[in-house]
């Protein structure tokens, strides 16, 4: 009840005044979607969502184009706009409102609530999309109950790159992590199974791990190796030097990086969340565990992986980003 009364007094007010300020940006439902801009920050363009938005754009059948905002401020005129993280959608709404005239779809991966990005306030804006792609139906059914109208959400799961991510013969003992460091991507796992297979080598891809604190005794390790910031022109390059990828998360969206790894013929061990229970066949095409599970259990799991021949990138092929591009323009198409 606080963080609505809270919502209610700090927050909502600047929506709706930027919207009464802006009447003539009501738009017209009828128009048909000609363009779309592939919004994301700034600071992703070197990250996972500047290639999200790059690679989205590039396959849509639309005349479309990447933005990169500063604080979503002068956002281009268009007919539609994707926006590969929520919080990008709110602040679009209060600082370029012409965007209320075309059509508005936003991208929820995980939940990710703080002090000012409250569940009530990213859900109030949400309700005011067009609508909102999930990556896995459990999220978005959780979201739903949340408030969220179900009229507005729908399952994709996002897509990756057969071209840019190659298949390769898994001849090396390397385990592989990629990931930025936060905690729900399960740091003490990664550092437990670090520690305690010594006879395997370990390589984590990702940025701001100094932030885990344990991470001085972890990069003290002789078996592993951190890639810090790296651009991801050089993941395909990290993916065909490991074996086993593992993906230990207690909570995703996705993973991306685990369609990545599957692409490049990565064996995956993954945590029972996002969607990899969607497209992992236990004991075929990869292992999965419960996000809760110890390093024992992912230790066995790892090790059975590295006695596993099959190719796994067939099975996979499907996820591609013209796939999902052209499902996203006929989203826009829809509306």
């Amino acid at each position: 009840m606080l963080e609505k009364i809270e919502f209610h007094i700090i927050y909502k007010w600047k929506y709706l005044l930027s919207y009464i300020k802006n009447l003539s940006y009501v738009k017209n439902i009828r128009n048909k979607t000609k363009s779309i801009v592939y919004v994301a920050a700034e600071v992703d363009k070197d990250w996972i969502f500047g290639a999200k938005v790059r690679r989205l754009s590039k396959f849509s059948n639309l005349s479309s184009s990447t933005y990169f905002h500063n604080l979503s401020k002068h956002i281009p005129t268009s007919d539609g706009y994707f926006y590969v993280h929520p919080k990008y959608f709110c602040r679009a709404f209060r600082k370029s409102p012409h965007i209320l005239k075309g059509k508005n779809i936003v991208m929820f991966t995980h939940e990710n609530w703080d002090k000012y990005w409250t569940k009530t306030h990213v859900i109030w804006c949400l309700n005011r999309a067009d609508k909102v792609i999930f990556l896995n139906t459990e999220i978005r059914n959780k979201i739903v109950k949340e408030g969220l109208k179900k009229e507005k959400t729908h399952v994709l799961h996002i897509a990756s790159d057969p071209d840019f991510f190659y298949h390769h013969k898994r001849e090396n003992n390397v385990v592989g992590f990629c990931c930025a460091y936060y905690e729900r991507k399960n740091p003490d796992l990664i550092f437990n199974l670090v520690k305690n297979m010594p006879e395997r080598d370990f390589v984590l891809i990702g940025k701001n791990w100094n932030m885990y604190e344990k991470f001085d005794e972890l990069i003290k390790f002789n078996n592993f190796t951190y890639l810090e910031n790296q651009p991801y022109e050089k993941y395909p390059e990290f993916y065909s030097n490991i074996n086993v990828f593992v993906s230990p998360s207690k909570l995703e969206g996705g993973p991306v990086p685990l369609l990545e790894a599957m692409l490049s013929n990565c064996f995956p061990v993954a945590s029972k969340t996002g969607f990899c229970p969607d497209i992992i066949l236990h004991g075929e095409n990869g292992y999965l565990f419960d996000i809760d599970a110890n390093y024992k259990e992912v230790a066995f799991l790892i090790n059975k992986a590295f006695k596993n021949d099959e190719s796994v990138r067939e099975t996979v092929l499907e996820h591609s980003w013209e796939n999902c591009s052209e499902k996203i323009d006929e989203l826009f198409l829809q509306l």
